[in-house]
């Protein structure tokens, strides 16, 4: 019987043809290659492996699941089909039940390890990907995959197809010939090597179809083939191409030298066996369907939904075929399917009471579903007054007749109101509670189908009854279309808005000419467009919902609108639900949590040289992906609010998190004013610096080269200085820090290099990097932080990050100085002292820790005195330093070889000291082992304030890689608290100081510390006012 898998029923121009078979129709004729179909063959279980080892298992879902192997076959699989283009494709597996290998020769691969724990479930996954994709799955009882590819390649043969076979196992290059091609995927995946017979030739030196005969003399290791010991590779190559084949070689056993004669005579059994345990068998009882292996059943919807579950996000538009919009039948039923389920909540809602508060009009669109209607200027006076006509734009795929015949009623264009109903715009008031922050609005009849009907206004008119309508809600989602994500650059475009699922509406302001030459139509001015949405956002009693608000706010602070009421963002809410997760994007949302596909910014602009802006793109294409995001967001606060509630993390999100954002917005307004003189002056003098020490490391070698490679510095350190070698990759020996710092102090040359590193890497990261950000107008550089990056809740910040600047040594101490106020002001900062050890004698209440700082000591020294069994007055600078050291590895969740590294001590040394650490603070190891347990009974660790990090794949991680994990949930919750403590203390601060009316602005924050512009006049006050907000943040254990 033959075992195949059809994981989908052919359409019916094919579902009647018989059953294609391996015999070549009577009329074949041979055809340039050029010219012949080709048949994709998919190693599976090889490929499988090859992404397993390729990606970290720590690539998991939100879930838990482990899909490195998953999605690194699924990439492969989808970039072969882009990049080889075939007419066929089939995927063949391995069983696991014995081949007939096995049975004739036991020791047969008997020596490969059990497959990880990790691993085998993605098995499974694959299967399904691959039936979603409509590929054949082959398979046989007693034979490989790789005789599989062999059995079915020859029958492609036979049809003048050519085969692809990709694989990661070099034994299928013996199937290499004029119709066969194999691509081996190379490390990583990301590349293959393409074998052809020449190929082959030039890597062995032999014909393809002689490699069985190689491995039966040199045997092959992965399989546990023996060939025939101490016949190495070139030997074997000389003698097969002497006489052609093993049993060639055989025959003329007197004519070779006498150690082959030997070897060869004592294992020439062994050594046929061998061979015919590498030949890949070309006949098994499997058959070619090759109507089922045509690249036309791709179950997309399927497929979908698999990505979904796998949050595939990335995946979702390289789906072969387009994007993942579903077929028409698909999207009928469902279409019928939404109107049975309005149906049945239309008359659920007849046969309940309305109380009086409930008679408002429901306010829909004109259109239907696909259409996009465009609010066109004020009608002639001939139309009936406030009356406005509808354009109708097809979006693709759809035929225009269809178009028109929605849009268009049979007696004529249809002349409708704005909103289809007879009514003053003041009194469209959609029937729908009113929600606040902790809310979700209750959409009375929400779109599952995704599709957004976006109306463009173009007209005051529709502007204004857009407007009162936001207005009259009480509630909407906003986004902005810009020139640039550069928000320091970019322009606004347009704007949109929703108030119910399905419905969005764009407004134009700030639309170019096309690329090729097209007008953009009617817009509104900008300046009138401001002054009308101006009392609408900065209405705190109107909720915004928006995703990523932060740049939407700024962008509108810098055209002079403050932004108020902001009660959603979808980039928090789902960052806080899993701060560890990838795809927090808007379009990562909508697949993941509504189903929905987005339409990639790139379809709209292009990628690369030939990138264009929002601007060029036209109205009516903005203004459906404008549309449509701000719908999405809409849909996405019911869900996303949904998991905070369950997660118990609604405080968080609005008593730290969303106030967060407006401060924040300010601090990025504001910037750091830079003294740019000093940062050029600062920068020649590390310039000579730099070539002072690349002399130096010159000199100390005795020539030059070229430093910034490392394949050269490693050929130097290892290879001409005879430095003990570190790790070695694939391309040469490792020259990473770690690995050269371990070498300070065994040559001159590795002093001048950490030198040399270290101030090429602030050069170019600081002061060449600062004065790239700077403003040429404002001389201040506005740095952006990050709310939504750290799974530990701190905030970080980006272009630049002036959160990592050096302050131990005295060029990054320089580099601090260059950082100034405007004239008449100053700078201060307020720096929490030994805060994250101060939380964890809070949360551990060890007795020590919390005498310590309530007698304001020194937790460091005293830490030593007790390291070192002495008198606290006989501890030394050096012992203090040791003792600071171990704290906070312990804290860090260190091991003992983590600490050692550090330190250079010895492993049983730095053993010792974290055993009397945990004797002298024993409650600290109580924290940390129930912390452990805590993240791996509950899934996950948390803050005080209740911040949650979750840790799914705890479980199934080894290694490093869980070693690591460890070490963050056991200090997630100490840092993650500091984090909270300083966010409120930032929201309190900016609320202070915006109610004395002060002038002071909060301009940076990192890490423990805040920095303040004051004027010199309010520095006393100022003084005093953050002082007492920031040591009255909370209530500890011990004074802050």
């Amino acid at each position: 019987m033959i075992e195949r898998e059809h994981t989908t029923t052919p359409p019916p121009d094919v579902a009647g043809e018989p059953e294609t078979t391996a015999e070549a129709p009577a009329s074949a004729v041979p055809q340039p290659r050029s010219e012949r179909q080709r048949l994709m063959l998919i190693d599976g279980h090889a490929m499988i492996h090859r992404a397993f080892h390729a990606l970290p298992e720590a690539l998991t879902t939100s879930t838990g699941e482990v899909v490195n192997a998953t999605y690194g076959f699924t990439t492969m699989l989808i970039k072969a089909l882009a990049d080889e283009k075939p007419d066929y494709i089939a995927v063949t597996f391995d069983r696991s039940t014995p081949t007939f290998r096995h049975k004739e020769y036991a020791p047969y691969k008997a020596q490969r390890p059990p497959l990880p724990d990790s691993m085998r479930p993605q098995f499974g996954r694959i299967r399904e990907l691959v039936q979603a994709f409509g590929f054949p799955i082959y398979e046989k009882d007693g034979f490989e995959a790789d005789d599989l590819l062999g059995t079915l390649s020859v029958q492609a043969t036979q049809h003048n197809i050519d085969t692809i076979i990709l694989s990661g196992d070099m034994d299928t290059l013996q199937l290499v010939d004029d119709h066969v091609q194999v691509l081996v995927a190379k490390r990583g995946l990301s590349e293959v090597t393409v074998y052809d017979e020449a190929a082959v030739k030039a890597r062995y030196g032999l014909e393809p179809l002689k490699l069985p005969d190689f491995k039966g003399l040199v045997g092959d290791k992965s399989d546990n083939i023996p060939g025939v010991p101490g016949i190495g590779e070139k030997t074997a190559t000389r003698l097969l191409s002497d006489y052609g084949s093993l049993e060639g070689v055989l025959a003329h056993l007197d004519e070779l030298k006498p150690k082959d004669q030997r070897l060869l005579r004592e294992t020439s059994d062994q050594a046929l066996q061998s061979k015919h345990l590498a030949t890949i068998v070309r006949d098994a009882p499997v058959q070619l369907d090759l109507p089922a292996c045509k690249i036309e059943h791709i179950d997309r919807e399927r497929l979908l939904a698999l990505f979904r579950v796998l949050e595939f996000h990335s995946l979702v538009d390289r789906i072969p075929g387009g994007s993942g919009e579903v077929s028409a039948e698909v999207e009928q039923e469902r279409a019928g399917r939404r109107t049975q389920e309005r149906a049945e909540r239309a008359a659920k809602r007849a046969a309940e009471p309305e109380d009086e508060h409930d008679q408002a009009t429901d306010l829909h669109l004109a259109a239907p579903i696909g259409v996009v209607p465009i609010l066109t200027p004020p009608p002639p006076p001939t139309q009936s007054a406030g009356s406005l006509s509808l354009e109708t734009i097809t979006p693709p795929g759809t035929a225009p007749e269809a178009a028109e015949q929605e849009a268009v009623s049979p007696d004529g264009p249809a002349q409708l109101s704005l909103f289809d109903l007879p009514v003053q715009p003041a009194e469209v008031v959609r029937r729908l509670r009113l929600p606040g922050p902790t809310s979700p609005p209750l959409l009375l009849e929400e779109d599952s189908s995704g599709a957004t009907n976006t109306m463009i206004v173009t007209s005051e008119e529709a502007l204004r009854v857009l407007f009162q309508s936001l207005r009259g809600h009480g509630a909407f989602a906003f986004d902005t279309e810009t020139t640039s994500e550069d928000l320091w650059h970019a322009e606004l475009v347009g704007m949109s808005f929703s108030m119910a699922a399905g419905e969005g509406y764009y407004l134009p302001v700030g639309h170019g000419r096309t690329p090729d030459g097209q007008e953009p139509g009617t817009q509104l001015p900008l300046p009138f467009v401001l002054e009308q949405l101006r009392p609408l956002m900065e209405d705190e009693a109107i909720h915004k919902y928006m995703h990523n608000a932060k740049f939407d706010m700024l962008l509108l602070a810098r055209y002079g609108i403050v932004v108020r009421g902001l009660a959603f963002d979808s980039l928090i809410g789902a960052y806080l639900v899993d701060p560890g997760r990838r795809g927090l994007g808007l379009k990562d949302q909508a697949f993941q949590r509504l189903g929905h596909v987005m339409t990639p910014i790139t379809q709209l602009i292009g990628t690369g040289s030939k990138m264009i802006t929002m601007a060029q793109v036209p109205i009516a294409t903005a203004a459906a992906y404008a549309g449509a995001d701000a719908d999405m967001t809409l849909r996405l606060v019911e869900p996303i609010m949904a998991d905070l509630r369950r997660h118990n993390l609604l405080d968080l999100y609005n008593s730290i998190e969303l106030p967060l954002v407006p401060v924040l917005i300010q601090m990025e307004l504001h910037g750091i004013a830079l003294d740019a003189d000093f940062l050029r002056g600062f920068e020649e003098t590390l310039g000579q610096q730099i070539k002072t020490l690349e002399k130096a490391i010159y000199d100390s070698v005795g020539h030059q080269f070229n430093i910034n490679s490392t394949k050269q510095l490693g050929e130097i350190l290892f290879g001409e200085l005879k430095l003990p070698a570190g790790k070695k990759t694939k391309t040469g020996y490792s020259v990473s820090a770690d690995v050269i710092e371990s070498l300070q102090g065994r040559h001159p040359m590795v002093d001048h290099l950490l030198e040399y590193r270290q101030l090429t890497k602030l050069k170019s990261t600081y002061v060449d990097g600062l004065l790239a950000l700077m403003d040429p107008v404002t001389g201040r550089v506005h740095t952006s932080f990050n709310q939504a990056v750290a799974s530990s809740g701190r905030l970080s910040s980006s272009n630049p990050n002036l959160q990592n600047i050096p302050v131990r040594t005295e060029v990054g101490r320089q580099i601090r100085h260059a950082f100034i106020a405007d004239p008449s002001y100053t700078l201060l900062t307020a720096d929490y002292s030994q805060f994250e050890l101060r939380i964890l004698a809070h949360i551990t209440h060890e007795p020590r820790l919390v005498e310590a700082f309530s007698q304001d000591e020194d937790i460091h020294t005293i830490t030593a005195s007790s390291l070192f069994a002495i008198p606290v007055a006989e501890v030394t600078k050096d012992q203090r330093r040791l003792a600071k050291t171990v704290v906070y590895a312990v804290l860090y969740g260190q091991s003992a070889f983590g600490l050692a590294q550090i330190t250079g001590m010895s492993n049983a040394e730095a053993s010792a000291f974290i055993k009397r650490y945990h004797e002298t603070f024993p409650r600290i190891k109580g924290y940390v082992d129930g912390t452990l347990n805590q993240a791996y009974q509950q899934g996950y660790v948390n803050t005080l304030f209740g911040r949650k990090r979750f840790l799914p794949d705890l479980r199934t991680l080894s290694g490093n890689e869980r070693q690591a994990l460890e070490r963050e949930a056991i200090n997630m919750p100490i840092q993650g608290t500091n984090a909270d403590l300083i966010k409120i203390a930032m929201i309190r601060i900016q609320h202070a100081l915006e109610e004395r009316h002060l002038k002071t602005r909060m301009i940076l924050q990192v890490h423990d510390e805040l920095v303040f512009e004051v004027p010199v006049e309010e520095l006393e006050r100022v003084r005093r006012l953050v002082k007492r907000i920031m040591e009255g943040v909370a209530e500890l254990d011990v004074p802050i």
